[in-house]
């Protein structure tokens, strides 16, 4: 029989666990949200600063190159903000539990290639390395 002060201790894991992962969501909301200005790029990149479009542009001519194929912007962006917007949805559970895990999987991928974009464009790769470790401890305490 399971004692007292281990399912106690258990259950005390596992609050730990849920609010670490709720903190984590909050905490990628706004990179999430970032989803929108994703769809600005990719549908009116006029109202955008010139600064922030060719920052862009130079993201997407990368990723053509990986590709091997010119992939327009309206599609491009408009794939990567869709993908943004939708699994922030997820990962606030609007989806399902399912898809909160794949959503979270999704981030870790695209974390994934946002650190190679880093070292290819010669940024810092700091912040999308540490988003990329915030997301496998979510997926982690998740997976408790």
């Amino acid at each position: 029989a399971v004692s007292l002060s281990n399912r106690r201790r258990a259950s005390s894991v596992l609050c730990a666990m849920s609010a670490l992962v709720t903190g984590i969501t909050w905490l990628w909301t706004p990179i999430g949200l970032m989803g929108f200005l994703h769809l600005l790029i990719a549908f009116k990149p006029d109202v955008l600063p010139e600064k922030i479009r060719e920052k862009f542009e130079k993201n997407r001519k990368n990723w053509c190159g990986v590709a091997g194929m010119d992939i327009s912007s309206n599609v491009f962006w408009g794939f990567f903000g869709t993908c943004k917007i939708s699994g922030l949805l997820a990962i606030h559970g609007l989806m399902g539990p399912a898809l909160d895990m794949v959503a979270n999987f999704c981030w870790i991928l695209m974390m994934v290639g946002a650190v190679y974009t880093h070292v290819m464009l010669k940024e810092p790769i700091g912040p999308p390395a540490a988003c990329l470790g915030l997301m496998v401890v979510r997926l982690l305490a998740l997976a408790l």
